[in-house]
């Protein structure tokens, strides 16, 4: 006995509106919308982090993070293959020497599109172009609590 249900190839999707294209800048980034504002990673860590001070740098499994006093953080990808700097000691100790306490002044994708972080002193960290489609700005959870009554 045979079904009149329409089967499907595991992993292939027609493709759809909500699986169109999303838009980018001119760098090839995705875009976000940040206080109703469209904006790319690059655009919108020169507007919002630059110039914070890197705060601490994170370990979270495999992934290394530089983490702004703002509280946003950007993956250390190496420039090389894209994977993260967090099983490497040796690079880790160099990024932390680096980065840490130090503000980031200017955000900027070289020409082979990839993101190199300057410093004060004219320091400058060269990641790869993962760090930037990585880059998710932190959001911010409000909430309101009701008013209770008192008795």
């Amino acid at each position: 006995m045979q079904s009149n249900r329409k089967t499907t190839i595991a992993g292939k999707r027609r493709k759809t509106a909500s699986h169109a294209k999303k838009e980018q800048c001119e760098h090839g980034l995705s875009l976000f919308s940040h206080a109703n504002e469209k904006l790319c990673a690059l655009e919108f860590l020169n507007r919002f982090v630059a110039p914070q001070r890197v705060g601490k740098i994170q370990r979270r499994g495999m992934q290394l993070y530089l983490v702004f006093d703002s509280g946003e953080r950007i993956e250390c990808c190496c420039e090389d293959c894209g994977a993260s700097h967090g099983d490497d000691t040796e690079i880790t100790n160099d990024i932390v020497e680096l980065t840490q306490g130090r503000r980031a002044l200017r955000f900027r994708v070289e020409p082979d599109g990839h993101l190199v972080i300057w410093f004060a002193r004219g320091d400058h960290l060269h990641l790869h172009r993962n760090a930037l489609e990585r880059f998710r700005p932190r959001r911010t959870r409000r909430s309101l609590r009701p008013l209770h009554n008192e008795k």
